[in-house]
């Protein structure tokens, strides 16, 4: 969460609600709600579309925190990730335990250990609440320049709290400020040229060979490696200490050239308790078949690979831990692995190519599994030695497909009616295994 857990699950008085129809308007609503000493929930929705919904909590007139748009879990990470840096943590590109690191309790708790300061944890609350407002304006403007009137209205939903708050949170943010930061972030936005595009969309190389001759070796060797599809603009700005209109701007005649393309991603995903989830068994035998692996540190792939396996006449293991990965290959000696790119310590590229070391693994197929399945991540899995790539979320059909395609047609046979979902003459493109020494 990434407000005080005092706010958590406070009961509301009934709602007072009220459309202003500019952006200026809201903001000014927003610093009224200091000179009033507000303490609530916040709730503004575009009366249009209700595609979205911003939330901002309030005590005594301060801002305390806020939630919205399409990355509220991206940018808090970004937000630490830029404010406090001596955690060393990186940009997460896929699910985080905020409770554990990230949530706003866990850094109360290294500021209490002196570990950060408490303005560190303010400039990050201020930053990504001015990100939020940022949003909002941009989505407004943008429902506003689609047309009707109504479009152009926002409707702001007061939640009073109904209970008294026994201790102040300890970061505050004044709202004024707040409003200040977040109009001159979209202004120096407009000024850049760069209204129709969200900081939220990530860079994605369409043409590399364009790309390499267009721009200096350095220069391109840069771009590949920190373009790859999942980090958004704000990401590469944090990452490369940029201002962000200015990076945005240094990439546009790529786009216009559609030499890069920009593409919305997902949020990092927060994983659900635990205990609500099962965990894979980490091997299911079977008296007859070829064997499975799939190496993936997330238990829910896992566990969707072996329900989808569960079926049919195949083994299956999964592994965790990539560091763990070639013992334990080795020891079950698979007929064909799927590996994960995004893991943590190694990714799955660094892995298929200690795989293809190994001469037992010369000729087994390994199939990437991705969600970015770009032209530059071909070219990578190609100089690895991987076999194909397998595009997520996984399902039935997919996985069918690619081991009848790896697998000869003796050694594969699906039972019951999982069978009927794979049609002959579809077959997954093989990249051409190579062997790396």
């Amino acid at each position: 969460m990434f407000f005080p857990t005092s706010f958590n699950n406070i009961e509301c008085q009934p709602v007072t609600c009220e459309i202003v129809n500019s952006s200026e308007a809201l903001l000014q609503r927003l610093a009224h709600c200091q000179e009033v000493g507000f303490s609530g929930h916040l709730s503004l929705t575009l009366t249009e579309t209700h595609a979205h919904t911003w939330s901002l909590y309030f005590f005594n007139g301060w801002m305390v925190g806020g939630l919205g748009g399409n990355h509220e879990i991206r940018r808090w990470c970004r937000q630490v990730v830029h404010h406090c840096p001596q955690l060393q943590l990186p940009l997460p590109s896929r699910s985080v335990n905020l409770s554990q690191v990230w949530g706003y309790p866990a850094l109360m708790r290294q500021v209490e250990q002196g570990r950060l300061s408490q303005n560190q944890v303010a400039s990050a609350i201020r930053d990504s609440l001015v990100e939020v407002l940022f949003d909002l304006i941009q989505t407004h403007q943008a429902s506003s320049r689609a047309g009707s009137e109504s479009a152009s209205r926002i409707q702001m939903a007061y939640h009073d709290f109904c209970q008294t708050i026994s201790a102040s949170p300890p970061i505050l943010v004044p709202p004024t400020q707040v409003v200040k930061m977040a109009m001159q972030a979209w202004n120096a936005w407009i000024q850049a040229g760069l209204a129709p595009y969200s900081p939220d969309l990530a860079p994605v190389i369409l043409d590399s060979v364009a790309l390499q001759g267009k721009t200096p070796p350095a220069a391109y060797r840069s771009l590949n490696q920190l373009i790859d599809g999942n980090s958004t603009l704000r990401d590469l700005a944090v990452k490369l200490k940029q201002p962000l209109p200015l990076l945005t701007r240094s990439l546009l005649p790529f786009v216009r050239q559609e030499v890069i393309g920009l593409q919305a991603v997902p949020d990092i995903a927060a994983p659900p308790d635990p205990a609500e989830v099962p965990s894979p068994r980490p091997m299911r035998l079977h008296p007859k078949g070829p064997l499975v692996a799939y190496i993936e540190d997330s238990r829910f792939d896992c566990l969707a690979m072996e329900t989808i396996l569960e079926k049919t006449e195949h083994r299956y293991i999964s592994i965790h831990d990539p560091i763990q990965a070639l013992p334990m290959l080795l020891e079950h000696k698979p007929d064909i692995i799927f590996l994960d790119v995004l893991m943590p310590m190694i990714n799955g590229y660094e892995v298929c190519a200690q795989i293809r070391q190994i001469s037992a693994f010369k000729d087994t197929p390994i199939v990437i599994v991705t969600s970015s399945d770009g032209i530059v991540d071909r070219v990578r899995a190609n100089l690895v030695g991987a076999s194909g790539f397998l595009a997520k979320p996984i399902t039935t059909e997919k996985v069918l497909v690619t081991l009848k395609s790896y697998l000869s047609a003796s050694s594969f046979s699906p039972t019951s009616q999982s069978c009927d979902l794979i049609k002959p003459n579809i077959r997954t493109p093989k990249l051409g295994a190579r062997s790396c020494t």
